[in-house]
């Protein structure tokens, strides 16, 4: 480009002389056309003549280091004279280098709820059953120092070959006014007379009566249809008289699962 300017250059001195006449006195009287002497304001008042522009006293060398660029003109004077690309902030420079990206932006709101999905279908009927229910035949009396069974209605069930069996319940007794020489009195129940579980018979509140429940046991498959019978004792090991347990209100069950 800088050597078509200066071609164009030599072959159009009086054209440029008449163009930097016309930019004298403006703010591109400053421009400088070779180092340190020749300005637009001495061509309009005629110091640098046709035969100094045709003798090459302003070179493509000053062109080259940019003494006089694209800038200096009046918007569109370069695009008029060459077809060049020019504007007022001057010829259009390389793209510049990719940028750093940003950072992450912040989360955005949650959105709104969904709508509900279809219902699933029903599950299946659950396979647990009470087998047994093996109720208390009225109030009794356990003595202290002895071992008092607790009758019972309905204490037979058959347990199936694959089914496992749950031993619940509770008792409610009446605590005696003291119980000497002991802590450990409890009500034991057996599976056809083997302990399975057992409730722990309190000595306080004195004198009360409580609702204890009974630990839950299991009794496993037996690989054949199996009949069971259920019973259950009170082991008072208080040691004065007096100091007896009456048991009123006894509810086993068994819970099959199958």
């Amino acid at each position: 480009m800088l050597s078509r300017f200066a071609s164009h250059l030599r072959g159009n001195a009086v054209a440029y002389v008449a163009l930097f006449a016309a930019l004298g006195g403006t703010s591109y009287a400053a421009i400088r056309l070779a180092p340190g002497s020749v300005t637009s304001r001495a061509l309009a008042n005629g110091a640098v003549t046709h035969s100094k522009l045709a003798a090459r006293s302003v070179g493509e060398s000053n062109l080259a280091k940019g003494q006089l660029t694209a800038r200096d003109f009046k918007p569109g004077v370069l695009q008029a004279m060459f077809g060049a690309t020019a504007s007022s902030g001057g010829v259009s420079g390389p793209a510049g280098s990719k940028g750093a990206d940003g950072g992450v932006g912040p989360a955005g709101p949650i959105g709104a709820a969904g709508s509900s999905g279809p219902q699933g279908p029903a599950g299946h009927d659950g396979s647990a059953s009470v087998a047994l229910r093996a109720r208390g035949a009225g109030a009794v009396t356990a003595p202290h120092g002895a071992t008092t069974s607790i009758p019972l209605s309905g204490g037979t069930w058959t347990q199936a070959s694959n089914d496992l069996n749950l031993v619940t319940g509770s008792l409610t007794m009446e605590v005696p006014q003291s119980c000497t020489g002991s802590f450990g009195n409890t009500v034991v129940v057996y599976i056809d007379g083997v302990p399975n579980t057992f409730a722990v018979a309190p000595t306080t509140p004195a004198s009360s009566t409580v609702t204890v429940p009974v630990l839950v046991s299991e009794v496993m498959e037996p690989g054949a249809d199996t009949q069971h019978t259920l019973t259950a004792k009170l082991q008072n090991s208080c040691t004065k008289s007096g100091e007896d347990y009456t048991v009123t209100d006894a509810k086993l069950d068994v819970v099959n699962f199958h």
